[in-house]
């Protein structure tokens, strides 16, 4: 008898062990998504993109603002589908780039997008040292090195852990 009872609390204990590490992982995975944005990055992000998917990709060129008003929209959180199915069978990847050197108080922030067809556009901006986001803070800090790389995901595309 004390051995079948000692199993179920051992099963028990894992149980717990287990809920509460996913809970855990949960929480950490909002506060990931707060640390690897700024308002200013996010901004500078969708009017980069804004201009270079539009002359681009989307082969608006010589587009006026309001022909990219559905584009704007899309890569500020209003999907529209139309949009959002030309930018996913166009693009391969945007990626981000951080430089920082030690004498600087800012950092330089490439955005890099890769088409499918093998073409890439990029995109150059300095940010204030508070206007990176915290994560990207931390790896320079925690590394030392002078580059801090991302992969930048659509608004569309992103999951939310409940």
């Amino acid at each position: 008898m004390l051995p079948g009872m000692s199993l179920a609390l051992a099963a028990l204990a894992v149980l717990v062990v287990a809920y509460l590490f996913m809970r855990s992982r949960k929480t950490h995975g909002d506060a990931e998504v707060v640390r690897e944005s700024t308002p200013a990055l996010d901004r500078w992000i969708a009017d980069a993109l804004e201009v270079e998917l539009a002359e681009g990709a989307l082969g608006l060129r010589s587009s006026t603002p309001e022909e990219r008003r559905k584009l704007g929209k899309s890569l500020r959180g209003d999907p529209d589908p139309e949009v959002v199915s030309r930018v996913e069978d166009k693009v391969k990847a945007v990626e981000l780039e951080f430089v920082k050197y030690a004498h600087d108080s800012e950092v330089e922030v490439t955005l890099r997008v890769r088409y499918e067809d093998g073409n890439a556009g990029t995109a150059t901006k300095h940010l204030a040292w508070t206007d990176v986001p915290e994560a990207v803070r931390t790896d320079f800090d925690r590394r030392g090195g002078t580059r801090v790389f991302r992969t930048w995901v659509f608004p569309w595309a992103r999951v939310r852990a409940l």
